[in-house]
């Protein structure tokens, strides 16, 4: 159906746990992709290493690798059931961002994939870097990309660079939004105006909903009433309005761009730090 990308810019804004909400709170069939090349926490986070690791993202690569034509007949296979109603499913990523590398070659067909996937496709892209493993082919191809972040200064400021990158392989900016995490910092508008992009909706700071996404503390009764869940509904529903509005952009016959193509056009961003 639709691929969607999310983003982060760094500094933990809470991208993964964003991407969570915004699936389970889906209207319609839903895979959540964990295509951040430094790894997917939801074996780990959500599920709290309870659940057997399906084949995953390193499991499609390698079926990437033997030939495009194999890929969507085992796409099944690599998916893991998000919640129990059937209605989400989730590709977990790699486990070591040592692997990054070896992704490169794969992502444009792991990208034409998902972008024709007959469930719409939220892809958790992490915080993009130049170097290889990124994924801009995910970027290129999805119909809304989004940048997860806290409306600080120090957040505006690493978006920039990122914004740059994302437009570079997207065509503009035109289908690029942000989504705000937090009730502190500068106002939407002025977060949108110095960003140069506008900002789709804001989720709120609910400790105790994100701590049972990230970390699997707690319990899912009651889940869909949560705050952040709530928000989660309203801004998926403005990602599936704005991505009906731009259309799909992958264009016939023409590859989806690399990630070291993405890298040298907008020069080479500072190495990932974390406070």
């Amino acid at each position: 159906m639709t691929l969607f990308a999310l983003v982060s810019p760094g500094g933990s804004p809470g991208a993964t746990t964003s991407a969570l909400a915004l699936a389970l709170a889906w209207p319609r069939p839903v895979v959540l992709a964990e295509c951040d090349p430094a790894g997917g926490d939801i074996l780990a986070g959500l599920f709290a290493g309870h659940l057997p690791g399906p084949p995953g993202l390193l499991g499609l690569a390698l079926e990437a690798g033997r030939g495009a034509g194999r890929l969507r007949a085992d796409l099944a296979a690599h998916l893991a059931p998000l919640d129990m109603g059937g209605n989400g499913w989730f590709l977990a990523g790699i486990r070591d961002p040592r692997q990054a590398p070896g992704l490169a070659p794969c992502w444009p067909a792991i990208a034409t994939e998902l972008a024709g996937h007959s469930a719409d496709v939220i892809a958790d892209c992490g915080r993009l870097d130049a170097g290889e493993g990124q994924p801009a082919s995910i970027l290129a191809l999805a119909s809304v990309v989004v940048f997860v972040m806290r409306a600080s200064v120090r957040q505006v400021a690493a978006a920039g660079p990122r914004i740059e990158m994302v437009s570079a392989v997207a065509g503009g900016t035109g289908r690029l939004r942000l989504l705000l995490v937090g009730e502190r910092g500068s106002g939407a508008r002025e977060v949108g105006r110095t960003s140069g992009i506008p900002v789709l909706g804001s989720l709120p700071a609910d400790a105790r909903t994100a701590a049972l996404l990230s970390d699997g503390q707690g319990h899912r009764s009651g889940l869909h009433r949560s705050p952040l869940i709530r928000a989660a509904q309203v801004a998926g529903q403005a990602m599936i309005e704005l991505a009906a509005s731009t259309g799909v952009p992958g264009r016939a016959g023409v590859a989806p761009p690399d990630a070291t193509w993405a890298a040298n056009q907008v020069g080479v961003l500072p190495a990932r730090s974390e406070p």
